[in-house]
C-alpha cells in the first residue's frame, strides 16, 4: 500500500470504473487509487485513509450526484483538507457550481465530459507534482521553523549576551542575557550614530561615550572581525566593564547583511586582577623590605631563589672574606646631632658603601647601628679594594 492516494468520486459506475482504470495504469503504482459513487461515501473514504496514516492527493468528483453535489463536496473536502488539490470533472455542471468550487473549494482544475485522455492524465500529474512540492515544502519550512526554535533556545540559555544588528545599526536581535547586560525592556530603534548613546557605551575607565563609528559592531558591519577590552556600559547603579567580540554576517552573494557580537560581563575578572596586581606589588615591595635583612647574594650563595626555600639548620662551608667597617667616634658626633640628623648622616654612609660593596662583588650581610658587615667570596682583595675605594 503507498503513503499516497487519489479518490475518484462519481455517482456513475460505469464512468467510476472507466476513470479508475486510466489513472491506475498511469499513476497506479505509486498512488492508490480509491472510488467512490456519492459525496458522504466519499468523506468516509476519507476519515478511513486519514486514520490508516494515508494522504490522499487529489480529489476528483463529478459535479451532478444524488445527496451532496460535486461543489459542496469539494467546499467541504476543502475544509477538512485544505491541501488536497481539487479536480471537477462533468459535462453538465453550471457556472454557478464551478464558481462556487472555485471560491469555496479552491478548484485546482475543471475537465468537461467525455475527457481527453492525454489532458486528464497531463492535469493530474500536474496537481500530483505540485501537491508534492507543497508537502516538501512545508516539512522545509517546519524543519526550518525547528531550527529556528533550537537556535533561539540555545542563544537564550547561554551565559554571554549576543546581540545582531542589521546594515543601518539598528538592534534586530537580543538574547536574554544581552537584555540583562543592556537593561533592556524592548528594542530600541537606533541607527549606527546614535548606538553609543542609546546603550550607554564608554570607553574605559572614562566618563567619554565610545566613538560610534569606532564600535565593534559598526567596525563589523563594514567587515572585520574583532575582540576588544575598552568598553564600559554605564548605568546609574553601576558600570560594567564589557569584553566584546564581533564579526559580520554575509548572504548568499557574499554581501554583509548583518553584524553578532557576543559580550560579557568581566567585573569579577577585572576585580581578580586587580586583586592579583596588588598582591604581586605587595609581594615585590615585601621582597625588597626582606631583601634589606637577608640579601638576594646571600641565598644564591646558599643555591637557593627565595628565603622559603631554606630548611631550619641548612648551612654550606665556603672560604669568604669579611669585611667591617664603622664611623670613627660616632658616639661623639651622635651626641651632637639631633635623632633625625643622626639616621640622616648614618644614611648618607650607608649609601656611599653599599655601592662600593657590590662593585667589588661582595654585598652586606647586616648593619649594626653605624657598622656595616659585608662579604666577599674567594680572595681577600676585593674586600680591601671595596675598603679604600
Amino acid at each position: 500500500m503507498n503513503e499516497l492516494a487519489i479518490l475518484l468520486v462519481d455517482d456513475e459506475p460505469m464512468v467510476l470504473e472507466s476513470l479508475s482504470e486510466e489513472l491506475q495504469r498511469n499513476f497506479g503504482q505509486n498512488y492508490d487509487i480509491e472510488a467512490a459513487e456519492s459525496g458522504e461515501e466519499a468523506l468516509e473514504i476519507l476519515g478511513e485513509l486519514q486514520a490508516e496514516g494515508i494522504e490522499v492527493a487529489v480529489v476528483i468528483s463529478d459535479q451532478l450526484m444524488p445527496g451532496i453535489k460535486g461543489d459542496e463536496l469539494l467546499s467541504q473536502i476543502h475544509l477538512q483538507y485544505p491541501d488536497i488539490l481539487k479536480v471537477m470533472l462533468t459535462g453538465q455542471a453550471g457556472v454557478d457550481a464551478v464558481g462556487n468550487a472555485v471560491n469555496s473549494a479552491n478548484l485546482y482544475r475543471y475537465i468537461t465530459k467525455p475527457w481527453d485522455t492525454t489532458d486528464l492524465n497531463l492535469t493530474i500529474k500536474e496537481a500530483l507534482s505540485k501537491y508534492l512540492r507543497v508537502k516538501q515544502l512545508e516539512r522545509q519550512n517546519a524543519q526550518l521553523r525547528e531550527n529556528e526554535r533550537r537556535l533561539t533556545q540555545f542563544l537564550e540559555a547561554m551565559p554571554i549576551g549576543v546581540s545582531v544588528h542589521d546594515v543601518t545599526g539598528k538592534l534586530t536581535y537580543a538574547n536574554q542575557k544581552a537584555k540583562e547586560l543592556l537593561k533592556l525592556d524592548v528594542l530600541p530603534d537606533a541607527q549606527i550614530e546614535k548606538l553609543s548613546d542609546t546603550f550607554k557605551i564608554y570607553q574605559v575607565e572614562t566618563k567619554q561615550l565610545y566613538p560610534s563609528e569606532q564600535l565593534p559592531i559598526v567596525r563589523s558591519l563594514a567587515g572585520e572581525t574583532l575582540h576588544c577590552e575598552d568598553i564600559e556600559i554605564h548605568h546609574p547603579d553601576r558600570i560594567i566593564p564589557i569584553e566584546i567580540s564581533t564579526t559580520p554576517i554575509r548572504d548568499e552573494t557574499g554581501r554583509i547583511s548583518q553584524a553578532i557580537a557576543a559580550f560579557q560581563d568581566i567585573s569579577d575578572r577585572k576585580q581578580a586582577e586587580d586583586e592579583r596586581e596588588k598582591y604581586t606589588r605587595e609581594l615585590f615591595e615585601l621582597n625588597e623590605a626582606l631583601s634589606r635583612f637577608v640579601p638576594r647574594q646571600f641565598l644564591q650563595s646558599l643555591a637557593r631563589k627565595s628565603i622559603s626555600e631554606i630548611q631550619l639548620g641548612e648551612c654550606v662551608q665556603k672560604q669568604m672574606s669579611v669585611l667591617f667597617s664603622d664611623i670613627r667616634a660616632f658616639t661623639t658626633l651622635s651626641e651632637q646631632m639631633t635623632p633625625k640628623d643622626t639616621f640622616k648622616f648614618i644614611n648618607g654612609y650607608l649609601r656611599r658603601m653599599e655601592p662600593a660593596i657590590i662593585e667589588n662583588g661582595g654585598f652586606i650581610d647586616k648593619y649594626i647601628g653605624d657598622e656595616i658587615m659585608a662579604l666577599f667570596e674567594g680572595s681577600a682583595d676585593s674586600a680591601v679594594n671595596a675598603a679604600v675605594t
